[in-house]
Formats: C-alpha cells, structure tokens, sequence
C-alpha cells in the first residue's frame, strides 16, 4: 500500500498534509510527496489576462515563466515542510511534478498501484472532484 500527497496549492495544504500523514501512519506504509503545477492552469491564468489587455505577446511569455519559475522554487520550501511535519512516517520524495491537468496525473499515479492519493488542490484548478474515485481524497485550500 502508498499514500500520495499532491500538492497542488502551495498556500492551502495544512489539512490534506495531516490527512497524509495520518493515513501513512494508520496504515504503517510510505508516503509519496509531490510538488503539482497544473501547465493548463497556469496557462488558462495568463490567457485571461491576456485576454482583458494586461499582458502583450512578449510579457504574456515573460510572465508565465517568471510564474513557473518562482512555483519551482516555492516546491522547496513546501517540501521541506513536509519533511519537517513527517518525520514520524517513511517519507518518499517525488519532487516536483509539471503536467498539463491533476486528473492526468492521478491516473499516473493509480496506474502504479496507489492505495490513497489526498490532493490539496485550489479553486483555480477548477476541478470538481468527483471526477476522482473514492481512493482520492481532494482538499481545496484557501
């Protein structure tokens, strides 16, 4: 058995992060960390303000890697928290994963046998969450 912890939201992840560890711990299995960045999301983000005049074709560029640089470097600091609050547990560092959707990922995940997934995820991934099965807890974040 695996538990998973994706991190989707880097600023809402308390919650699904205790929810991980307590299933690690409740089923004496490792927990898999991952660090998510959804490219359709970040994407979707700048085609909107591109789309109301804030962003030009070169800024628009300029912006999203800018974004998906400083989220690169944001992993860090949130894994490194993980690894703080789960020390009680076998921790399994997956890094930081770029996709273009969570759903396509999480099935990544189940094709290699994940018992659980918790995901804490955000409003601006724009998922509902029953698209999941049952082994997929989502909690969106502040």
């Amino acid at each position: 058995m695996s538990v998973w912890l994706a991190i989707a939201n880097p600023y809402g992840y308390d919650l699904a992060m205790d929810k991980a560890i307590s299933e690690a711990k409740k089923g004496e299995t490792s927990l898999h960390v991952v660090f998510f960045i959804c490219r359709d999301s970040m994407g979707n983000i700048m085609h909107d303000l591109g789309e109301m005049g804030w962003l030009g074709a070169g800024s628009f560029r300029s912006l999203q890697n800018s974004m998906l640089e400083g989220y690169r470097c944001l992993a860090d600091d949130v894994i490194a928290r993980v690894k703080r609050k789960a020390k009680s547990v076998d921790l399994v560092v997956e890094g930081v994963v770029e996709k273009p959707s969570l759903k396509q990922y999480v099935d990544e995940i189940l094709d290699r046998k994940a018992e659980k997934i918790i995901i804490a995820g955000s409003r601006s991934l724009n998922l509902k969450p029953d698209i999941f099965p049952d082994c997929v807890e989502y909690y969106e974040g502040d």
